[in-house]
């Protein structure tokens, strides 16, 4: 119980609540799975990107579509087949995901059942509780406190693996989005539709991203998104794409909008302070020069555009 609640990341969520579940019920077998919609079959397939133990008992289509058919009112069902007793309970919904943690053995004394649905009860309070102290409200992106804890796990993370050899192909990334001309959206047609847009766009980056990135909303129309283990030609791949979908989307109301986007590779031994810093100013070059673009700050220093020094303070001020 100790090690569940103490938990602040999803994933170790997860992990914490199937390491109880294993340890008050040694007899049960339980996978943790993650679903994504399958456009070609119409149906849902396991997320083999989502970092989670491998099932340790086949996860067959009629599994799949009980996870998938589970909904806030219903997040938990017992199932009986070929023999033997599942418990399958919802981890989380999403349009196109769903996280769900299946349990198994032959049959479920009454003992049994209790434990594991208290288990469940206390893990969907917890990450109630959870959620609303890392996401945005508007949104539902994590928040500009979660950022502040991701990014320092990640460089702390590098540290620790300094000694080891980091693939030279590949980096981390942080990248700064924010939506061109906003201010005038709330002038011109208030603040509700503003919100409007606002809710739309982080939807917009939120499906333009892979499920493995982390998006937050950084303040106001200033969002932010880490990017793990790419190289350079795919993340300029990745935020042309996010740029090109805000582009191409018709908001309601408002029609076509931009939006522009800094970033810069995160580097061991740097502090976040200053890896925040330099996809701002690659995001200001944006704006200063033509907005709806995406600009590289360390592309920006080689070519010249910009000089590589640390701004004395703060953060840089943008246009609207």
């Amino acid at each position: 119980m100790v090690n569940l609640t103490e938990q602040h990341d999803e994933l170790m969520l997860m992990l914490s609540l199937r390491a109880s579940i294993l340890e008050m019920l040694p007899g049960v077998q339980v996978a943790l799975v993650c679903l994504v919609s399958d456009p070609d079959r119409k149906g849902w397939m396991l997320d083999e990107a989502t970092a989670l133990p491998k099932p340790t008992f086949p996860i067959a289509d009629w599994l799949m579509a009980e996870v998938s058919g589970l909904t806030a009112e219903t997040p938990t069902r017992q199932l009986e087949r070929d023999g033997f007793g599942y418990l399958v309970s919802s981890l989380g919904i999403q349009d196109k995901r769903r996280k769900a943690i299946l349990m198994l053995q032959p049959e479920w004394c009454s003992s049994d059942l209790r434990i594991a649905q208290g288990m469940l009860k206390i893990y969907a309070n917890f990450t109630r509780l959870l959620f609303d102290s890392e996401r945005d409200t508007l949104t539902g992106l994590y928040n500009r406190k979660k950022l502040d804890q991701k990014l320092s796990e990640l460089l702390a993370g590098r540290m620790r693996s300094s000694n080891r050899e980091h693939d030279k192909d590949t980096a981390d990334y942080l990248a700064v989005f924010d939506i061109d001309h906003f201010k005038r959206i709330n002038d011109n047609f208030g603040h509700l539709i503003g919100d409007e847009v606002l809710l739309i766009f982080a939807g917009l980056i939120r499906h333009a991203l892979r499920d493995v990135d982390w998006v937050f909303r950084y303040g106001g129309e200033e969002f932010v998104a880490l990017i793990k283990g790419v190289s350079p030609a795919t993340i300029a791949f990745i935020l042309e794409r996010v740029r090109g979908k805000v582009q191409d989307h018709a908001f309601p109301q408002i029609g076509r909008l931009t939006v522009s986007t800094g970033y810069t590779a995160i580097i061991d031994q740097q502090l976040p302070a200053y890896v925040f810093e330099e996809a701002d100013i690659a995001l200001y070059y944006a704006k200063e020069h033509g907005r709806n673009q995406v600009c590289d700050y360390r592309d920006l220093i080689s070519r010249g555009e910009l000089a590589g020094e640390k701004p004395p303070s703060g953060t840089v001020e943008l246009f609207d």
